[in-house]
């Protein structure tokens, strides 16, 4: 093979690469394709800030991108949030299900019915009266729709005041965590919840479950 083909090759190669592949879109570009700013928590609504991008294929294959974003201005239990963007159509919005005081998320692979696919979990949380409440929810993207498979839900409450103790009475009070753990090479999630009081004596005192979830995509047969 001759110099001047293999550059051609080359070429070729890479135009097929850059076309398979959407390019990262800028934290600028994100916020001007936002189509629901009615969903923001912003003050004024367009003041988003971009923590985080990864990249997420919908259940259809397309590429798409997942942000993690903070709402400027916002309200303690309302400040973060998510964004899907969409290259193929120019088009992002913000996913409102999600969010509150946590913009985290966890893009997870398998494989379902041969296909490879990926699923998000979703962290969200919320806070108030001594109370910490939050959830992972693993869902997969079908078009702008999330579609839910599992979730766990977690608390933190450090417990009633004693007047004898002169603090809060962690017997009362409660400590429970959940984990979601997708199997890279067969369709199902481990569902785990750890349960128990807050005087931090793990694992004395604590009641762990754990349950085996099938995924199921209604959109491939």
């Amino acid at each position: 093979m001759n110099k001047n083909n293999f550059i051609f090759i080359a070429l070729c190669l890479s135009g097929l690469i850059s076309s398979t592949h959407a390019a990262v879109p800028t934290d600028k570009t994100i916020i001007s394709w936002i189509t629901n700013f009615q969903d923001s928590n912003a003050n004024p609504p367009q003041a988003i800030q971009i923590d985080s991008t990864e990249a997420v294929k919908l259940i259809s294959g397309e590429e798409a991108y997942l942000s993690g974003v903070s709402f400027e201005n916002a309200g303690r239990n309302f400040w973060a949030g998510y964004v899907l963007t969409r290259p193929k159509l120019k088009q992002a919005r913000i996913l409102k299900e999600f969010g509150g005081q946590s913009n985290s998320f966890t893009v997870h692979s398998t494989v379902y019915k041969g296909k490879p696919i990926q699923l998000v979990e979703f962290e969200s949380a919320g806070s108030g009266q001594g109370t910490v409440e939050s959830s992972k929810s693993l869902v997969y993207l079908n078009q702008w729709t999330s579609k839910l498979i599992a979730e766990v839900e977690e608390s933190s409450y450090d417990g009633r005041y004693d007047d004898k103790l002169g603090a809060e009475d962690c017997r009362t009070g409660r400590d429970n965590s959940g984990y979601l753990n997708v199997m890279p090479y067969a369709p199902y999630v481990v569902q785990t919840t750890v349960t128990g009081n807050a005087c931090n004596n793990k694992p004395q005192g604590y009641k762990v479950s754990s349950k085996l979830i099938p995924i199921v995509i209604t959109e491939i047969k």
